[in-house]
């Protein structure tokens, strides 16, 4: 737990012996020991305690009722809450979540993305060219270029 080596327990029990003495060491040992399975027992039973309290019946439903909200289980929501207005606002909830709905939203903005990709895409409109234009065009061919010098 430590790491101690030979080393550190040789100076550990030279340091003992001085300093309590080797009358009363037996009785130190003795206390030290009592005093270490003591708090074992402390931290045994803090987590047998922690461990009740996980099992207990009420965190089970309350465990339950989170993996019933996170698959979207309402049904069993409005049963457990038993609560008028509770079942109500669940009910509402319910209809919102209209599955059909949204598959058949989904499927038609498929259909109108697929038809986009299947029409034809306009092709820029050709600029017409300048005189100044043609004419460059056309000394370039030429060779005809006349220098500054």
């Amino acid at each position: 737990m430590f790491d101690f080596g030979w080393q550190e327990f040789v100076m550990v029990a030279f340091v003992l012996v001085l300093v309590v003495g080797p009358k009363d060491l037996p009785k130190v040992l003795r206390g030290f020991t009592k005093f270490t399975r003591q708090a074992r027992q402390m931290a045994n039973e803090f987590t047998r305690s922690l461990e009740d309290v996980g099992a207990d019946d009420n965190i089970r439903e309350v465990k339950s009722m989170v993996a019933d909200l996170k698959s979207g289980n309402l049904e069993d929501m409005a049963r457990i809450v038993d609560d008028k207005e509770v079942t109500t606002e669940l009910g509402k909830i319910k209809d919102d979540m209209d599955v059909a709905g949204l598959r058949d939203k989904v499927s038609e903005v498929q259909k109108a993305g697929q038809q986009d990709a299947a029409t034809p895409k306009n092709k820029p409109a050709k600029i017409p060219k300048t005189k100044t234009q043609k004419t460059a065009k056309k000394t370039a061919k030429s060779g005809n270029v006349k220098g500054s010098a």
